[in-house]
């Protein structure tokens, strides 16, 4: 694995977010409602724009020395790192032609390059990760975030949990304050009929 560093050139934008240019890659701008987004989503479209770029067998530009970059008034300038498999290597092969009009339809039909459908193949020859394992890895990742999120919830308001426990607490203290209030109603109920039946009893003159 290498690590590139790349300039990009934020400004902001009408809507109250940035936007983001690389001098290295005219056609790589970006979008982003903060810097934090902008520096995410400038790392992603870098790193699409290298790998574009290595499957048709092109080679990556030099990234620009910051000093050597005039800055404008507004502009704020970002250092952009992305993680790359390998530098792209020009290389020269003899293939029959047959061959390589097969090469071609496989490659077209995958919705690759040439160089693209190639590297994929010594990949797989080698052994390498290709992109069903990588599919597979990023499922299991996923489950294994929703299991987590699952016991998160759990602990949060399963039926162990602080939040159901303080959830009984309440309802306790509810049925309490209830009851409570009931038996004063009963009790003041009972004095009142008391005191009725004694007022009734006293002699007339």
């Amino acid at each position: 694995m290498t690590t590139l560093l790349f300039i990009a050139l934020a400004t902001p934008d009408s809507t109250g977010g940035y936007r983001a240019d690389f001098p290295d890659a005219s056609d790589c701008g970006v979008e982003g409602r903060d810097l934090v987004e902008l520096l995410l989503n400038a790392r992603q479209s870098l790193a699409a724009h290298l790998k574009r770029m290595a499957d048709a067998g092109e080679a990556w530009p030099s990234p620009t020395p910051i000093e050597s970059i005039a800055l404008k008034p507004g502009v704020i300038p970002l250092l952009v790192d992305v993680t790359v498999e390998d530098t792209p290597v020009r290389v020269n092969i003899s293939l029959g032609e047959r061959l390589v009009e097969r090469l071609d339809a496989a490659a077209e039909a995958k919705g690759m390059t040439r160089s693209g459908f190639i590297a994929q193949a010594v990949r797989v020859a080698l052994g390498e990760r290709g992109p069903a394992n990588d599919f597979d890895a990023a499922t299991r990742r996923l489950q294994e975030e929703l299991a987590n999120l699952g016991r998160k919830i759990n602990d949060s308001i399963g039926p162990e949990s602080a939040f159901t426990r303080r959830m009984s607490e309440l309802d306790q203290q509810v049925y309490e304050g209830v009851r409570k209030a009931a038996d004063s109603v009963s009790a003041a109920m009972t004095r009142r009929r008391e005191a009725s039946k004694a007022a009734g009893a006293e002699p007339r003159d």
